[in-house]
């Protein structure tokens, strides 16, 4: 029984990991993105807050499971990725 849970939590965490992943892609794709796909501002990157600030480090993110099973985790992918958006905007 807990193995059925076990394995249906592993299950759910790998299907978001994928959505995420290609929102992320999609993302990166989009024409002119490269000033959020990688940014080399030391001032930036010191003031990054212990989040992501760019598509890379949340691409990292990604691959270091940061974000949990379920809309806590989505809702932490959101916020991630608008605060990338807003950065670049408020600048």
């Amino acid at each position: 029984m807990a193995e059925e849970v076990d394995a249906e939590r592993v299950a759910k965490h790998k299907r978001q990991l994928k959505k995420m992943t290609k929102i992320l892609s999609k993302a990166w794709s989009i024409d002119k993105a490269e000033p959020f796909q990688e940014v080399e501002d030391a001032e930036l990157r010191a003031i990054g807050g212990g989040g992501p600030i760019d598509l890379t480090t949340m691409g990292q993110s990604l691959d270091c499971n940061t974000y949990e099973i379920g809309r806590k985790g989505w809702e932490k992918f959101a916020r991630d990725l608008g605060c990338i958006y807003n950065r670049f905007i408020a600048r």
